[in-house]
């Protein structure tokens, strides 16, 4: 319904909201066809304008709407209009059944296909008088210029000019030309001359073939300036062909006089063809304008036309075809020369075909042959051609109405009479941001004909739910005042069904006072009610039957209050807070409820605003939904007024891409900007972070009070007892009026030939009432409702309506009187009519609510503790992702891309983990850092992720060489370390629990040494280091002994040369759990930890695999728990899989495994990772 721009988050004026059309959109007036920007200069109008089914309505307002965005729609034709985005026009569609209707649609839903309907009446308000030309005098250009006698108004004559100058002749600032072969139009055209222009002089010259001519022409020339002046002022300017344009006095000239312009036009530039095929009539230009208003010109005439662009001639034209067209043609114009007449004649004559190809009633025969189903005659004949449909309608409906038992025709003949032309859009094109627009029609169909088409004009109406404000108003339901100038009444209050003061929420101020009262979400606010009424504490015995405060004693009105035994803890249950249209954030439960228990209170609101990775690595911060009031065009003005400032840092870009689909203002980053951090400045400094202060004050019987959340409801249950009991009352009333007259005529049916006998006997009316009160002892009203009884309801089925009627009434009376005798049944009806509410209006909230102040929750507080996927490359990047991006595959498949690297980049580590979890970082200079899963952006599947020092302080080139992630619950109290070259140690967990920003030291080591892999043990653990070149040793964790964070560590397996560390495991359950191993080739397996003895620390060990050139060095080795059940496997291109842990077997120790991944060319495996099911999505 378009209600307006209350609440534009953009502060747009209401003009932005009126249906609106470019400035230069022909409208048909009184006064002509008028550029809708020079209808008036001011607000204030009075003039006459067509409307839909070519009624003539008057327009009393005009808007300058100010500069819009638009949309410019064409149609098959050609036909154009430019609007704004919420301009609708009037289409052609189906119903349900496949039926023809009107139906309006916005610019902005228009679609290519939509049936546009276009005005092509020929009659209706036509200017009745020449257009005045006195304005157009000239001034002499010198005091020596003689003035010629010039016309006063534009007559048929001038008009004949004006259309074979801009046909045929050029005017310049010296002079006027005319050129044509035809020596009839020649002479023509000097006749109208010399009665328009009398002292004038017009000079002919007879020339010979130039250029491209073969025949002899004429030229007429006129070289008086004051002349000259004066054409050029009606609107023959001296341009460019391809310039040229209708003069706008035209527009505004009577029928006739257009006709005599059109007649001279088409003389000049018109030409008739004919074929087997097709006749046409045609016209060309090079100026696109001049033929786009010739065209909307033709339509008044009834006259629809083909406009086209002929790119290899490079000219435009219009033609005009069909049988329909070339008559009316014909009839209304023609030539102004015998020849071309001659051969429109003959062309008439011989045009046998009447059908038109394009000008037809869209979806009538369909629909009509649907519902009718088999018939020859409806088969074998058209009907949607507006021809056929005269010639075959009558029949037509006459076989529907025996098929269907529906009478067609009336539908046949609207489209008849009202002859409109149906034409698809073919396309719909983004406009300028440019002037609009529009006008208030008043009539009921606020519709205006504009370039043809049919327009609805700027209306001011109600949304359906505002109908439940006034819903029973007219059954004396609430008291009517005087209005402040005593001209007409008032309603003191509306029986409003819906608590409309929470709906919409209310700001005010006044002498003293002031109010501030959020809008609610009505579901909410209903099942609040409803919970209010099924817990009543005091029932009104009595309910005042006014509203009037003056008439009720104040004992009264305390004695009809009703209240609830319901507590504010209990109403929150269902009204979690203010529901803002604008959506957003709101905080602080505790503040809400105290604003909903004291009237008063401070609510928090925050935008809506989500930080995206971007392809090129970058972070956009995105804002789809604002605080309540806040404009977005101010925000959009302070954040980048604050950028210029310096006072807010990181931002590369600003822009604000929101349109018809929603709100959005993206924030682009600086490479190296932290997202969260930019945002929570957003916040800090601008209106991101609003606060909405309420003060719920209203009137209460004429009496101001600051009302809490359980007195508001109160008090509007209280308002619709009174309401209801009124209505009931009211319609008691009318019950009892309707049964009083159905008894009178229930006697008179009953007694038929007596109350016969009785009229006929009377002499006149009065006579026969007071004969028939005397008689039948009935009352006047009685009497009066027998004689004015029409004699149709004498018969049987007449008489027994009366008897169901009468019964249904004193049914209808017995429940309002059991009604009004029960306050409880009252409040059941106000519970019932609140559901159908909630059910026919209810929506989601839109305002998240969240329990803690803004200040005291982080943003941890609002992270789902979900698995995750975390990827760290060689070169610094991390990111993590859903696990659900990667689908299961086959053993040796080749894998998806699962990040996109540099050429010299590659993936270092990947493990899965809970969005909650805390991750450690052990770097390879024996430093710690710490952070949260959930502080690491998510990104695509494919996306390179973030640069990872923008996360954690690690210095210039130092490397993650070990992560390990901990959760609060962890009972673990051990941090167990391995490096490269085989060296161990462990440490308490609590000397790692509290972690600077800059880090600590971790481990001491040697030079050339890296600490590579850290895991939580219990001091009793048994663990398994694994090498690349595939030794391995199984050790007891007890045979090291702990030492502080800043110590070395002591062996732990003795490496050959070249040899290194490639994994660290810990052993759960020496029985079941299996050591996977995974190699730089592809290959893999799966064995036993009880394939390995337990040995002491600091030996060679035993062999883990067989390495071979074939398998490559092995890259990890995992530890294979009875709860895993999925690997993910990662290469250096960046290529990634994910198995199913089944389908790796099971071998021995000395095995060299087999493929798991196939590798291209250069390609081989880096890094691995085993997922448990506990640990899987839901």
């Amino acid at each position: 319904d378009g209600q307006g721009n209350f609440g534009s988050v953009d502060g747009d004026s209401p003009a932005a909201m009126r249906y609106c059309v470019t400035g230069d959109t022909l409208v048909i007036t009184e006064n002509g066809l008028l550029p809708i920007e020079e209808i008036a200069n001011q607000e204030d109008i009075d003039i006459q304008i067509l409307s839909k089914d070519k009624m003539v309505n008057r327009a009393s307002k005009w808007f300058d709407s100010g500069s819009h965005p638009t949309l410019h729609v064409t149609t098959y034709k050609g036909y154009e209009v430019q609007g704004s985005y919420n301009h609708p026009l009037l289409t052609l569609t189906q119903d349900i059944s496949g039926k023809p209707k009107f139906s309006w649609k916005l610019l902005e839903q228009i679609e290519k296909g939509d049936v546009l309907v276009l005005d092509r009446s020929t009659e209706s308000l036509w200017p009745q008088k020449p257009h005045n030309l006195e304005n157009y005098y000239p001034k002499p250009r010198t005091g020596r210029t003689r003035v010629a006698t010039l016309p006063s108004t534009l007559t048929e004559d001038l008009a004949f000019i004006l259309g074979a100058l801009l046909s045929e002749g050029s005017i310049s600032r010296d002079k006027i030309e005319f050129c044509n072969i035809d020596e009839e139009f020649v002479e023509k055209f000097e006749n109208c001359w010399k009665k328009t222009f009398p002292d004038s002089t017009l000079h002919r010259f007879k020339k010979t073939p130039s250029s491209y001519g073969k025949k002899t022409y004429f030229r007429l020339e006129c070289h008086f300036r004051f002349t000259v002046d004066f054409l050029i002022n009606l609107g023959l300017a001296p341009v460019r062909s391809r310039s040229k344009d209708i003069p706008s006095t035209i527009f505004r000239s009577p029928k006739n006089v257009v006709t005599a312009f059109l007649k001279a036009y088409f003389e000049g530039d018109g030409s008739i063809s004919s074929s087997l095929k097709m006749v046409e009539l045609s016209c060309c230009s090079t100026s696109e304008e001049l033929l786009r208003k010739m065209q909307i010109l033709l339509l008044r005439f009834g006259i629809d036309t083909f406009r086209r662009f002929d790119s290899y001639r490079d000219i435009w034209k219009i033609y005009l075809r069909g049988k329909r067209n070339i008559l009316k043609f014909y009839r209304q114009i023609g030539f102004s020369c015998q020849r071309k007449n001659d051969k429109l004649e003959l062309i008439i004559l011989n045009y046998k075909k009447d059908n038109s190809l394009f000008d037809f009633i869209p979806f009538i025969s369909d629909y009509v042959r649907q519902q009718v189903g088999h018939s020859e005659f409806i088969v074998k004949h058209n009907f949607d051609r507006y021809g056929s449909l005269e010639q075959n309608g009558n029949q037509v409906s006459a076989i529907y109405l025996q098929k269907t038992g529906e009478d067609i025709q009336p539908l046949f003949e609207y489209f008849l009479k009202n002859d409109y032309l149906f034409d698809k859009v073919i396309s719909v094109d983004k406009g300028e941001v440019c002037p609009v627009y529009s006008i208030k029609v008043e009539s009921d169909c606020h519709s205006f004909i504009a370039n043809g088409f049919i327009n609805h004009n700027t209306e001011a109406r109600l949304s359906a739910i505002a109908d439940e404000l006034l819903r029973d108003i007219h059954k004396d339901t609430v008291d009517f005042i005087d209005n402040y100038s005593g001209t007409t009444q008032e309603p003191v209050v509306l029986p409003s069904v819906i608590p409309n003061l929470l709906l919409n929420g209310a700001s005010g101020i006044a002498v003293g006072m002031a109010t501030q009262i959020p809008p609610h979400n009505l579901r909410e606010v209903i099942d609040a009610l409803i919970y209010t009424i099924e817990h009543p504490s005091k029932l009104a015995n009595s309910l005042p039957t006014t509203a009037d405060s003056k008439a009720v004693s104040s004992k009264q009105l305390a004695d009809s209050k009703f209240e609830s035994d319901a507590t504010v803890e209990d109403l929150m249950q269902f009204v979690k807070g203010p529901d803002f249209p604008t959506g957003g954030s709101i905080y602080d439960s505790t503040e809400i409820l105290n604003a909903y228990a004291t009237g008063k209170g401070r609510i928090v609101m925050r935008a809506k605003a989500e930080i995206e990775e971007t392809k090129g690595g970058r972070f956009d911060i995105i804002i789809t939904e604002l605080p309540y009031q806040v404009n977005k065009a101010n925000l959009v003005m302070r954040i980048a007024d604050l950028h210029k400032e310096k006072k807010l840092d990181g931002i590369a870009d600003l822009r604000d891409e929101s349109d018809r689909r929603g709100m959005r203002v993206v924030i682009e980053l600086k490479r190296d900007a932290k997202p969260q951090s930019v945002l929570n400045n957003l916040f800090k400094h601008t209106a991101m972070q609003s606060v909405f202060n309420v003060n719920t004050v209203a009137l209460v019987d004429g009496v101001p009070h600051l009302l809490p959340l359980k007195h508001i409801l109160e008090e509007f249950i209280t308002h619709r007892q009174v309401v209801v009991r009124r209505r009931s009352e009211f319609e008691l009333s009318e019950a009892r009026a309707r049964e009083h007259v159905l008894e009178g005529l229930k006697i008179a049916v009953d007694n038929i030939d007596a109350v016969i006998e009785t009229i006929k006997k009377s002499k006149d009316a009065d006579e026969a009432k007071t004969n028939l009160m005397a008689k039948f002892k009935l009352s006047e009203i009685q009497s009066q409702a027998i004689l004015d009884m029409q004699l149709r309801r004498l018969a049987a089925l007449e008489r027994q309506k009366i008897e169901d009627e009468l019964k249904m009434v004193r049914e209808l009376i017995a429940y309002l009187e059991d009604l009004l005798a029960h306050p409880e049944k009252i409040l059941k009806v106000i519970k019932d009519e609140l559901l159908k509410i909630k059910e026919k209006y209810g929506d989601e909230r839109k305002t998240r609510v969240y329990k803690q102040k803004v200040g005291e929750f982080s943003e941890e507080d609002l992270i789902a503790d979900e698995a995750t996927i975390v990827t760290i490359t060689e070169n610094g990047y991390i990111k993590r992702q859903q696990p659900g991006t990667f689908r299961m595959q086959n053993r040796g498949g080749k894998g998806v891309s699962g990040i996109t690297t540099k050429e010299e980049d590659a993936v270092a580590h990947i493990f899965y983990t809970k969005t909650l979890d805390n991750i450690l970082f052990f770097t390879d200079k024996g430093r710690v850092f710490q952070l949260k899963v959930w502080e690491i952006p998510e990104a695509s599947r494919i996306a390179k992720g973030q640069a990872i020092v923008n996360l954690i302080n690690t210095e210039q080139g130092e490397k993650i060489t070990a992560i390990l992630t901990i959760r609060k619950k962890d009972p673990a109290k051990y941090l167990f370390m391995c490096t490269w070259q085989g060296n161990i140690k462990k440490t308490l967990i609590e000397e790692y629990a509290s972690i600077r920003k800059n880090g600590l030291i971790s481990i001491k080591l040697d030079s050339g040494d890296t600490l590579g892999w850290v895991m939580p043990t219990s001091g009793e653990d048994d663990l398994i280091i694994v090498s690349q070149g595939g030794q391995s040793i199984r050790f007891a964790e007890k045979d090291v002994r702990p030492t502080h964070r800043d110590t070395s560590g002591v062996r732990g397996i003795k490496l050959g040369k070249g040899d290194s560390v490639v994994s660290l495991n810990k052993i759960t359950d020496p029985k079941t759990d299996q050591l996977l191993v995974v190699m730089a080739n592809g290959l893999g397996k799966k064995t036993l930890v009880s394939g390995w003895s337990k040995q002491g620390r600091g030996g060679m060990g035993v062999k883990a695999a067989q390495v071979t050139p074939k398998t490559g060095p092995i890259v990890t080795a995992k530890l294979a728990s009875k709860e895993s059940n999925t690997l993910v496997m990662t290469s250096n291109k960046g290529q990634l899989i994910k198995l199913d842990l089944k389908d790796v077997p099971t071998l021995q120790r000395q095995t060299q495994g087999v493929i798991l991944m196939r590798m291209r060319e250069g390609e081989n495996v880096v890094a691995a990772t085993l997922v448990a099911s506990k640990d899987k999505e839901p």
